[in-house]
């Protein structure tokens, strides 16, 4: 293997692992081990891959699917679908947020409220979590929880 050969065998290990596609993955960190049993990357990657507590992402797939039943109003399979995948993935925070925009738009907004405050507990950074979450809050009547939200 070349050393540029390696980089993109590690790159394309790593958009595996992302897509929650681990034994693809797991194969090609494996062959750059085989090849160079010191390459600290593919260590690391495996390692990271093999953590038995370690959440897995959702295939991109399955969030591109309920995102296009979103979008053809079906809000009602987008909640029954991603209820059992908040199971399968419990820290997929981009799960939980599409989970609270089909109850919001189903008129229930403590669910989605539930759901957004889900959001921002598994990705404090994800600005738009807060945002949907406040909105949430105030169409509540509950205005201080939702200026919280807000900042």
């Amino acid at each position: 293997m070349a050393k540029i050969s390696v980089d993109q065998v590690l790159l394309k290990a790593k958009s595996h692992a992302k897509k929650g596609e681990i034994e693809d993955a797991k194969k090609l960190y494996q062959s750059v081990l085989q090849a160079f049993p010191k390459n600290v990357r593919a260590q690391q990657g495996l390692a990271a891959l093999s953590k038995p507590d370690a959440p897995q992402a959702v295939p991109q797939e399955i969030i591109d699917r309920l995102v296009a039943l979103y979008n053809q109003g079906q809000l009602t399979a987008v909640v029954e679908q991603a209820q059992a995948l908040t199971e399968q993935y419990p820290e997929a925070f981009i799960v939980w947020n599409i989970l609270g925009a089909a109850t919001k738009g189903l008129g229930r907004t403590a669910d989605a409220a539930s759901a957004f405050k889900r959001v921002t507990e598994l990705n404090p950074t994800y600005a738009d979590g807060f945002n949907n979450l406040g909105v949430t809050l105030q169409e509540q009547g509950k205005l201080d929880e939702a200026i919280a939200a807000y900042n």
